[in-house]
């Protein structure tokens, strides 16, 4: 199978296409979605899609936090760029949230994301979200680049961050 036909080329191109990612980025995400789409998926990743008009339009990938009872990782979100600031990335969020409570009452949801300037809309859509920061390391990911950490909880009488959700924090 070649290149333009592997499944995950589309959403490896809506990633491409956001500019919102270095090309080892790239590369990472490129293997996450071959186990995503590809085969058995052990390390447990989950994809969503949010489409308009049938077309794939924005991604996200999450899974289990290993050694946790109801942690979760939100690993990706990715939303074309003709498509942001319309919701997509909202609602692709929201799915997951309500994925995540099936069976469940509380889940925690982390995000780990780049301190760096470029990634300021990233840090303002978790904010928006809900998303509470709570941890920073200075120069993680190379000098003057910090590692940002945030987290929400979620809980099935009160979804999408609801008032009594990250009540510890």
């Amino acid at each position: 199978m070649n290149q333009l036909n592997r499944p995950y080329t589309k959403y490896l191109n809506i990633a491409r296409s956001s500019k919102a990612f270095n090309e080892a980025e790239l590369q990472v995400l490129e293997g996450l979605l071959r186990q995503c789409l590809e085969g058995p998926n052990e390390e447990g990743y989950i994809m969503l899609t949010e489409k308009e008009d049938g077309e794939d339009v924005a991604f996200l990938i999450y899974g289990k936090t290993p050694m946790t009872e109801f942690t979760y990782d939100l690993y990706w979100v990715v939303v074309s760029p003709s498509h942001q600031g319309k919701g997509f990335g909202r609602r692709i969020i929201s799915r997951m949230e309500q994925c995540l409570l099936k069976g469940k009452d509380k889940v925690n949801i982390r995000v780990e994301t780049s301190g760096s300037e470029h990634y300021v809309g990233q840090r303002a859509f978790y904010e928006a979200m809900n998303f509470n920061l709570c941890g920073r390391i200075p120069s993680f990911y190379k000098e003057g680049d910090d590692l940002v950490i945030y987290y929400k909880c979620v809980m099935k009488n009160y979804p999408s961050g609801g008032s009594k959700s990250n009540e510890r924090l």
